[in-house]
C-alpha cells in the first residue's frame, strides 16, 4: 500500500458478525487484523417526549431535530465509546499516532477512511470519534485529521485530474404539494432557500469560479433536459429537498409528489460523466432504510449516498439527520467557499463544520456540525478546481426596478409555495394570463408576496411596484404613473416617449408601445382605491385594462380585499389568474416553526398552538425561540411568561366606554358602525355571544374557538378587545355582554342587545334566552337582522312547550343531544315547526371549546347553541361567498338525520361534513369557463394544499363536477360540464 499524494491514509473497517463486531486497520506504516470487539453498549437520554432511545442515530435526530443544548455533554459520551471501541486496541492506536506523524512530516495531512457495516454499525455517529490527543476534542474537527466514510463498492472508473474554472454547479430544490393530511414532511419556502443558497454563492459566481444551474421544479423529465443542456456537463450536484432513507422527492410533471428510490436517482446521475461531488442536503440521506436483517444478501440496505458513491460519484455529502435550513445556508456558505478557493473536498467540509459548530444560533452546544457525512468511493477527496487556472469573472445582470409608496418586511416570513409559483409563472410570461389579482383580506399578506414574487423574478423583467393610494394623493394620478413607467424604460435602456403636450391618456398609450420592447411586471396595491370614486380613479382603472388589452411582455398584477370586476371583465377566463390569500393557519405556522426554529418543538405542538391566538407574526415566533433558547428550560408552564415579554398577550381592554345602557358587560363599547351588507362578507367575522356562561370571558372563548379552528383545519384565528381587520383574524369578538347578573334579562334588554350587536356589524349573534310567549318586539328585530345578512343563533329549553324567540322562524333554534344521540327530553323535536333546525352535542367538556365556558362540566341547550355558532363560523370562513342564510341551509342540509321517540327525523350538526361541502363548492366554484392547471387551482382558492388536493381528486372520482384532462402533456381540471376540447384522457 502506498502513501496517497495528498492525504496519509489510515483505514478502519468495523464489521458486525453475530454479537461482536470485528475491528480491522492499516496504513503505510502498518496493519491490523480482525480483532474482536464486544458490541457497545450505550447509555442515552430519553428523547423530548421522554420516551427511550436505544440506538445513537436515533439519539443524534432527536437531538438536531430539536435543538437540544444539553447535547455536548452526551455527544462526548458517544464520542468516547465509539473512541473506547476504535482506539481502545492499542495496535489500533499507535497505528494513528504513527499515521499522524508521518503526514505532519510530509505536510499533509491524515485520512480517517471508515468502512462499517452492516447498517446498524454504519449509522453509528462516527463523526463524533473523540481526538486521542485531546479527549475533549473530536477527531473530525481537528486541524490534521479528517473522517471520512468508504462506501461499501463502486462501479466506475476513478477521476482524478483538476477541472478549471468555473466549476458547473446543478442546484436541485424540491418541495413538492402534498398529498394529504398525513403527509407530515413539511414543506419548506422554497424560493426563500433558493435566495438565500444563490446568494450565498453569489460572491463565487461574480468572481467566475461557479457556475449555478437551479431547478425547482424537478421531475425526471426536467432533470435529464438540465443535465444534458448544459455546455461541460455539471462537476458537482446539490440536492435541498425532501428525502427519507428510501430515496429523494421529486416532482411528477403535475406538481405532485414521488419518491425516487435511491438507485434510480443514482441512474440519473450517471448522466453526468463528469461529476465529481454530490451535496445530498435532503433529511437522512446518509441512512439506509430500516429493517434490515442478518439475513439480507450482501451488502444489505444503503443509503442513498452510498448507493451514489456505488453508481455515480466518487465523493457524496450525506446527511445523518435533518439540517435546519440556517445550517444549510452556513454549510453551503462555507463549504463551496473553501472548494472553490482549491482546498480538498474533505478540507472544505472540515471548515464549514468550523463555521457551523462556530456560529451563534447553529454552533456549540448543538451538533449541527455533525450531520453532514462524507462518503468516498475509493478516490481522496482532493481538490476539484485547478487553484492555479485564471477565473473568468462574468458580470452581473442589473436588477431594473421601482417601488413606490409599498412597506417592505422581511422576506424570509414568508411561506406560500403554491402562490408564490403561480405569480412568478404569470409575472414572468410564462403563462397566457395578462393579469395576476390577489384578493384576501387586510393583513393577510397581499403586499408581502407580490413583494417576494417580484424578488424572485430574473433579473431582465424590470417591475414596478406602487401603491394606489401613493398614485391618487397626486393632482394627476394617471400622469403619474405614466411618469414612473417612463423612467423605468429609460433605466432598462429603452427611450420611453416623452410627455410633451399629450393628454395623460395619450402619453400612456404610446408607454404601451414602448413597453413591448422590454419584460415589464407593473404592481398595484391597494387596488380597491381604483373604483372607491377618488377624482382619478377611474383614469387609473382605465389605463390598467388597456395594458392588458395589448399583447406583449408586459404583465399586471393587482391587490384588493374583494373581486375587481371592472378590472377582469373584459378578459378571457384564461388572460386572469386570481390568488386568494388567507390568514396562515396554524399547520403553515407549525410548519415553518420545525423547519427553522428548531428549538421549539421541544414545547408539544398542542401547548404551542394556544399562543396561535397572540404571537401573530412569524417574526414574534423568532423572537419567542431566542427567549426560550435563553430560559433553557422549555417547560410549557413558562410559556405565557414568555410570551409577556415579547409586549403581546391577552391584555388588549380598551378603556371602558359609557353607552347610557343597564345592560351590557364592562366591556368598552361598540365600534363604530359600518353599513351592513348581506353578503358576501369581506371582513374579518363578526361574533356577538350572551348568555350567563360566557360572561367576562371573551379572552378565553376567543382562545377556545381558536382551538377549535385549528382542529377543523379552518386558517385565522378570533381576536378579542380590538377590531379583527389588522391581524388578519378570523372572527372577532364583540365586546356586547347581556347581563345575566341579576338574574333573567327583560324582552327590553334582549331587544336593545341585539340591535346593538347589529350596529357593531355582527355576523353572527347567538344567546342562550328562552321565553314561554312570543314577542313581536323580538320577532321583528331578529328579522330584521336576518334581512340584513346576519344569522342569529337561539338557545333555550323548552320541554314540551315552543320556547322564544327560538320558535321564531327567522331564528336559528338549536337542540341537545345525549352522549348516545337521542334528543335531550328538554329539546323535543316539532316536526310541525321543524323547531329546533339542528341539534349538537348538550356539553363541551374534553372538547377544544370546552374554554369557551366558566363551567364546561354543565350540560343543555346553552352549549349546543355555542357549538353550532362555531361551527357555522367556521364554515363561513371557509366560503367567503356564502350569505348567512346559505350557512345555515348548509348545515342543516349537511346535518345528520336522527329518530326521535315518535318516529320524526330530526337533524344533528356534522362539523366535518358540513366544511366538507364547503370545501368542495370552493374548489368548483374555482374552476369557471377555463381549465386549470393543478398549482394554479391551488392558488386560486384558500385551502391548504394537504386539505385540497384529497377533494379534488374525490371530486374527480366522482364524475359530476369536475373531470381531468391532458392537453398537449398537460395535465389540468376543469367542470364536468365544460367543452371538451382536442384532448387525450
Amino acid at each position: 500500500m502506498r502513501p496517497a499524494a495528498g492525504f496519509e491514509e489510515l483505514e478502519i473497517s468495523v464489521l458486525r458478525a453475530g454479537d461482536h463486531v470485528w475491528l480491522s486497520a492499516q496504513s503505510w506504516m502498518g496493519s491490523v487484523f480482525a480483532v474482536r470487539r464486544e458490541i457497545p453498549e450505550w447509555k442515552l437520554p430519553n428523547d423530548v417526549t421522554g420516551k427511550t432511545i436505544d440506538a445513537p442515530s436515533g439519539w443524534l435526530t432527536d437531538t438536531v431535530r430539536h435543538a437540544r443544548t444539553d447535547a455536548a455533554a452526551h455527544a462526548l459520551d458517544v464520542g468516547k465509546v465509539l473512541t473506547d471501541l476504535v482506539f481502545g486496541i492499542p495496535d489500533i492506536e499507535t497505528l494513528l499516532q504513527q499515521s499522524r506523524g508521518i503526514a505532519g512530516r510530509a505536510g499533509t495531512q491524515l485520512l480517517v477512511r471508515i468502512l462499517a457495516a452492516p447498517q446498524e454499525v454504519c449509522a453509528w455517529p462516527w463523526e463524533l470519534l473523540l481526538d486521542p490527543q485531546r479527549p475533549d476534542q473530536f477527531l473530525a474537527m481537528a486541524r490534521d485529521v479528517h473522517v471520512v466514510r468508504s462506501g461499501r463498492s463502486r462501479t466506475y472508473p476513478i477521476r482524478h485530474t483538476p477541472i478549471e474554472p468555473p466549476l458547473n454547479l446543478l442546484l436541485v430544490m424540491s418541495s413538492p404539494l402534498r398529498e394529504g393530511p398525513e403527509d407530515s414532511e413539511a414543506p419548506f419556502d422554497l424560493y426563500a432557500e433558493k435566495r438565500s443558497l444563490l446568494s450565498e454563492l453569489r460572491p463565487l459566481v461574480d468572481r467566475g469560479l461557479l457556475r449555478v444551474v437551479v431547478e425547482d421544479r424537478p421531475s425526471v423529465e426536467r432533470l435529464r433536459s438540465r443535465m444534458g443542456m448544459q455546455r461541460r456537463g455539471f462537476h458537482l450536484f446539490h440536492y435541498l429537498g425532501h428525502a427519507n432513507p428510501d430515496g429523494l422527492k421529486v416532482e411528477r410533471r403535475n406538481g405532485r409528489g414521488m419518491l425516487l428510490p435511491s438507485q434510480e436517482f443514482a441512474l440519473l446521475l450517471q448522466q453526468l460523466p463528469d461529476l465529481r461531488l454530490a451535496v445530498f442536503a435532503g433529511c437522512e440521506t446518509a441512512r439506509a432504510p430500516d429493517g434490515a436483517t442478518d439475513d439480507d444478501p450482501w451488502p444489505g440496505p444503503l443509503s442513498s449516498a452510498d448507493i451514489c458513491v456505488r453508481d455515480a460519484c466518487p465523493m457524496v455529502i450525506g446527511m445523518q439527520a435533518v439540517l435546519p435550513f440556517r445550517t444549510e445556508r452556513l454549510l453551503t456558505r462555507f463549504f463551496y467557499e473553501a472548494l472553490t478557493a482549491g482546498q480538498p473536498v474533505a478540507e472544505a467540509l472540515r471548515l464549514a463544520r468550523l463555521a457551523i459548530n462556530g456560529d451563534e444560533n447553529s454552533g456549540d452546544p448543538l451538533l449541527d456540525w455533525a450531520v453532514p457525512c462524507l462518503f468516498v468511493g475509493g478516490s481522496e477527496p482532493g481538490a476539484i478546481i485547478d487553484p492555479d487556472a485564471k477565473a473568468r469573472p462574468e458580470p452581473s445582470p442589473r436588477r431594473i426596478s421601482r417601488r413606490i409608496g409599498i412597506r417592505q418586511g422581511e422576506l424570509r416570513f414568508i411561506s406560500r409555495l403554491a402562490e408564490l409559483r403561480e405569480g412568478v409563472d404569470v409575472l414572468s410570461g410564462r403563462t397566457s394570463a395578462r393579469l395576476l389579482h390577489v384578493v384576501g383580506m387586510p393583513s393577510t399578506g397581499k403586499t408581502a408576496l407580490l413583494d417576494r414574487v417580484l424578488e424572485e423574478l430574473e433579473p431582465q423583467i424590470a417591475h414596478l411596484f406602487v401603491s394606489a393610494k401613493r398614485l391618487l394623493a397626486k393632482p394627476d394620478p394617471l400622469r403619474e404613473l405614466s411618469r414612473i413607467v417612463a423612467e423605468l424604460m429609460d433605466d432598462a435602456g429603452v427611450r420611453a416617449a416623452r410627455p410633451g403636450r399629450l393628454s395623460a391618456a395619450d402619453w400612456w398609450e404610446r408607454l404601451l408601445d414602448d413597453l413591448t420592447e422590454v419584460p415589464t411586471a407593473i404592481v398595484v396595491d391597494d387596488g380597491d382605491l381604483l373604483v372607491g370614486g377618488a377624482p382619478g380613479a377611474s383614469d387609473l382603472l382605465d389605463a390598467l385594462v388597456l395594458l392588458t388589452q395589448r399583447r406583449g411582455d408586459a404583465r399586471l398584477a393587482v391587490a384588493t380585499t374583494g373581486e375587481l370586476a371592472e378590472l377582469t371583465e373584459s378578459l378571457r377566463a384564461a388572460e386572469v389568474r386570481t390568488i386568494r390569500l388567507d390568514a396562515l393557519s396554524w399547520p403553515e405556522v407549525w410548519q415553518w416553526i420545525r423547519r427553522n426554529l428548531p428549538s421549539l418543538t421541544r414545547y408539544p405542538e398542542q401547548d404551542l398552538s394556544r399562543l396561535y391566538t397572540d404571537v401573530r407574526h412569524l417574526e414574534l415566533w423568532e423572537q419567542l425561540a431566542d427567549l426560550a433558547a435563553q430560559d433553557g428550560t422549555f417547560e410549557p408552564r413558562d410559556l405565557p411568561l414568555l410570551v409577556r415579554q415579547l409586549g403581546v398577550g391577552a391584555a388588549k381592554a380598551a378603556p371602558p366606554v359609557s353607552n347610557g345602557s343597564d345592560f351590557f358587560g364592562a366591556g368598552p363599547g361598540a365600534p363604530e358602525p359600518e353599513a351592513a351588507a348581506a353578503a358576501p362578507v369581506r371582513h374579518a367575522l363578526r361574533l356577538a355571544v350572551a348568555g350567563p356562561f360566557t360572561a367576562g370571558r371573551r379572552e378565553e372563548i376567543a382562545v377556545a374557538v381558536t382551538q377549535c379552528a385549528i382542529r377543523h383545519d379552518v386558517p385565522g384565528r378570533v381576536v378579542a378587545g380590538e377590531t379583527g381587520q389588522g391581524e388578519s383574524a378570523l372572527a372577532e369578538l364583540l365586546p356586547q355582554e347581556l347581563a345575566f347578573a341579576h338574574g333573567v334579562p327583560s324582552e327590553r334588554d334582549v331587544c336593545r342587545w341585539m340591535e346593538d350587536a347589529g350596529l357593531a356589524d355582527a355576523d353572527i349573534l347567538v344567546f342562550d334566552y328562552g321565553n314561554a310567549v312570543p314577542s313581536d318586539a323580538q320577532n321583528a328585530v331578529i328579522a330584521r337582522l336576518v334581512r340584513d345578512g346576519r344569522l342569529v343563533i337561539v338557545s333555550g329549553d323548552h320541554s314540551d312547550d315552543p320556547e322564544y324567540p327560538a320558535w321564531s322562524a327567522d331564528a336559528f333554534a338549536v337542540g341537545a343531544v345525549e352522549d348516545d344521540g337521542t334528543l335531550t327530553h328538554e329539546t323535543p323535536y316539532f316536526p310541525d315547526a321543524g323547531k329546533p333546525d339542528v341539534y349538537a352535542p348538550r356539553t363541551i367538556t374534553g372538547t377544544t371549546c370546552e374554554r369557551l365556558v366558566d363551567r364546561p362540566e354543565m350540560e343543555g341547550t346553552t352549549f349546543a347553541a355555542l357549538y353550532v355558532a362555531v361551527a357555522a363560523m367556521l364554515v363561513w370562513a371557509t366560503d367567503r361567498d356564502l350569505a348567512a342564510r346559505d350557512v345555515r341551509a348548509l348545515l342543516v342540509e349537511t346535518a345528520t338525520p336522527i329518530s326521535t321517540s315518535r318516529g320524526d327525523t330530526a337533524k344533528q350538526l356534522d362539523v366535518e361534513a358540513a366544511l366538507d361541502s364547503a370545501r368542495r363548492e370552493v374548489v368548483v366554484a374555482a374552476l369557471g369557463s377555463d381549465a386549470l392547471e393543478l398549482g394554479q387551482l391551488l392558488a386560486e382558492i384558500p385551502i391548504r394544499p394537504e386539505l385540497a388536493v384529497p377533494l379534488l381528486d374525490a371530486l374527480v372520482a366522482d364524475g359530476t363536477r369536475i373531470r381531468r384532462v391532458v392537453r398537449n402533456g398537460v395535465e389540468q381540471y376543469e367542470r364536468a360540464g365544460a367543452a371538451v376540447g382536442p384532448r387525450n384522457e
